[in-house]
């Protein structure tokens, strides 16, 4: 249940916008234990306190590939969908550089949500 898609989100082209990350990547990140214990039961409000966590960023690491925090957050915010006014305070934010390019990745996405629609 964790894995599914707020049924309130949008769709783009009637697909599920975590499909916008790799399947295998995907299934990773499903797997990893960041995401089990970590992200289970966020909410847009509780992610901002994570994202603070942040102390680096990519998409994989180690020998078998392991998601980074950041890329499980990535999907997190790709399966919630929280407004857009939570991507501009991300980026508003000059604390923590981690949230900023939060925010810069996932707003970019979502400019282009709106470009493809």
């Amino acid at each position: 249940m964790a894995n599914r898609i707020d049924p309130a989100a949008k769709s783009i082209r009637g697909r599920n916008t975590q499909n916008l990350v790799e399947k295998i990547l995907r299934s990773k990140i499903y797997q990893n234990t960041y995401w089990k214990e970590q992200c289970f039961g966020l909410t847009a409000e509780t992610l901002v306190d994570k994202a603070m966590e942040l102390d680096h960023l990519g998409g994989t690491y180690g020998g078998s590939r392991k998601p980074t925090p950041f890329m499980c957050l990535v999907m997190k915010m790709l399966q919630i969908q929280p407004e857009k006014d939570i991507f501009v305070e991300f980026i508003k934010n000059d604390d923590h550089k981690y949230v900023r390019i939060l925010g810069a990745f996932m707003h970019v996405q979502s400019q282009q949500y709106s470009i493809k629609e």
